[in-house]
This record gives structure tokens, C-alpha cells and sequence, in this order.
């Protein structure tokens, strides 16, 4: 079962797949050594696949319509995502990426139909953006500086 936003996506025979790029880089240069530097965990992808049976063309329809929906910043838009694997992995904001395709069934008639959903504001995401915040400097008042222009105003007064 699939709900973006409460509206249900069905699909006969659906299956899901979950990937995750762990981006790394060798630093080894001309060794043969093993060192990687980390570059972060990027979103989780969740990809979708299914059959639509003719008879239920306003399930293609709809399904369309969800990913070209855009805000009202014309950016493609964030849906709340329902289904097992996703609460499993903790994704709760997914946006439509990559392709939708739907090509006719060989001997059913039906469309297969695939989509990507990747997770948006991850929380790997909300971690760095917290420890980004934590680790700014804090302004503090520059006294001295505050004094120097105190003093050169009453000179020149």
C-alpha cells in the first residue's frame, strides 16, 4: 500500500526497493591503499513498481497528476509518504525524481508502471543542518571597537 498525502496510489503486484548512496572518495591517489573520504549519506530513494489494469485509467491519472504537481513556488512539491517500508526507514517527505513510465503489459491488459520517490529533508540532513547551527560563532559585542569610534566622535566634536 502507497498514500502520498493521505490519497491512495494503488498498484497490482507492487513492489518497492530502497537505495541509499553512502558518497565516498578514494584517497589512496597511486597505492593500494583502502582510505575513502566521506562525503556524506545522501536521501534514501524508494522506487515503485506496479500494474495498472486498463480498466483503472484514473489510477495513471492520478498518479501523473501527484508528480507534476508543483507549490506555489513552482518547485516540484513534498508529500507525506504512508507505506511500510518508509515508516520502517523513517522517510516521512518524499518528492517525485527521476522518471514515471507506464508501457503496456505483454499479455495483461494493463500498464507496468514505475516511479522514484526520494526523501526529502533526510535525516542525516536535519543532523548536519543542527550541527551546523551549533558550531557557529557567536557574535559578541566588539567593546574596543565600540570605544575607539566613542572617543574619535568626542574629538572631533
Amino acid at each position: 500500500m502507497l498514500a502520498l498525502d493521505a490519497v491512495p496510489v494503488n498498484l497490482d503486484s507492487m513492489k518497492v526497493e530502497m537505495s541509499m548512496e553512502l558518497k565516498d572518495q578514494d584517497m589512496s591517489g597511486q597505492s593500494s591503499g583502502t582510505d575513502t573520504a566521506e562525503q556524506g549519506d545522501k536521501g534514501k530513494k524508494l522506487t515503485f513498481s506496479g500494474r495498472v489494469p486498463f480498466t483503472r485509467v484514473e489510477t495513471l491519472t492520478q498518479l501523473y497528476s501527484l508528480a507534476s504537481d508543483k507549490d506555489k513556488t513552482n518547485t516540484r512539491r513534498v508529500y507525506r509518504i504512508g507505506n511500510d517500508i518508509a515508516l520502517a526507514l523513517k522517510i516521512r517527505n518524499v518528492k517525485f525524481t527521476g522518471r514515471i513510465n507506464a508501457r503496456e503489459h505483454e499479455t495483461l491488459q494493463a500498464w507496468n508502471v514505475s516511479f522514484e520517490l526520494r526523501e526529502h529533508n533526510s535525516v542525516a540532513e536535519q543532523k548536519e543542518q543542527r550541527t551546523k547551527e551549533q558550531n557557529k560563532p557567536e557574535q559578541r559585542e566588539n567593546t574596543r571597537l565600540k570605544q575607539a569610534l566613542m572617543n574619535a566622535e568626542e574629538a572631533t566634536q
